[in-house]
């Protein structure tokens, strides 16, 4: 494309009117490489833009509205060597928003019980504990208590996913939820220690998921349609089965039991669409 021998320049009060940013903005994007302007008077340090700088910074704002940082946003535009882990990245923040927006929604939609879909979920070291309710409420403050254990100990939490459940045996999860119940309960962390006899690593996996709310007694019927599904889809289960606790007891005293929200999840070889 040819551009103006000539090109009108703009002060960066001008700039920072048009485009609706700051003047610290401007600076902070020309310090993370993002652009630099036209020209710089040697004698004063003034800074003058073009319309191609005007340009890029509507780009900038545009890559900002999505949630990138600075360097994410210096990365993906100039398309620097990382670009892959940072679009690797993106893909993995996409999948987390989209897990999100269907617990949400069907919290929000109290017409729909259950929703089931695939998901890809992330690779985790979690903080293990063998568990042995004797009830439901018994099983919660567990729940509970392993968030204060992983604390206590000085681990540091991953806040990006919830405290999940495991069975070793996939169909014991419907006879194993109340009296009696036997489980492993799994709090993400951020290991500092490959060593660690208390965690344990899952990798990433495609799953088949069914998403439910209510009170605990509704997880035994998730499961079984869960179960129900993957057989009618022809997949071939790979892993523990989980129990994600969306929204549950430990997640804050003002949830209504009935508004209770959990992901039961199968991971599988390969999906099946």
């Amino acid at each position: 494309m040819r551009y103006p021998e000539k090109r009108k320049l703009f002060t960066i009060k001008e700039i920072s009117h048009a485009c609706g940013v700051s003047r610290a903005t401007l600076i902070r994007m020309e310090e993370d490489g993002f652009f630099r302007p036209n020209w710089i008077d040697p004698d004063t340090g003034y800074r003058y833009y073009d319309t191609q700088n005007v340009a890029a910074v509507g780009q900038y704002q545009r890559l900002h509205t999505i949630g990138l940082s600075r360097k994410e946003i210096a990365d993906l535009y100039l398309e620097r060597e990382d670009s892959d882990k940072l679009l690797e990245g993106l893909r993995q923040k996409l999948n987390r928003l989209q897990r999100f927006l269907n617990d949400y929604e069907l919290r929000h939609d109290k017409s729909k019980n259950f929703s089931v879909f695939y998901v890809s979920l992330p690779a985790l070291t979690c903080y293990c504990t063998e568990i042995n309710g004797s009830s439901f409420d018994e099983s919660g403050m567990m729940a509970y208590l392993a968030h204060e254990k992983c604390v206590e100990a000085g681990y540091r939490l991953f806040g990006g996913e919830p405290l999940m459940t495991i069975y070793d045996d996939p169909r014991a999860c419907v006879d194993q939820l109340g009296a009696g119940s036997k489980f492993t309960m799994c709090v993400p962390v951020i290991p500092e220690s490959k060593d660690d006899p208390n965690l344990r690593f899952f990798p990433a996996t495609e799953a088949l998921a069914i998403l439910g709310f209510g009170y605990y007694t509704v997880i035994a019927r998730l499961w079984e349609i869960l179960f129900e599904e993957v057989e009618r889809r022809g997949l071939e289960p790979s892993g523990h089965a989980r129990l994600i606790g969306l929204t549950a007891p430990y997640s804050g005293a003002h949830y209504d039991p009935e508004d209770f929200c959990y992901e039961c999840v199968i991971p599988i070889k390969e999906r099946k669409e």
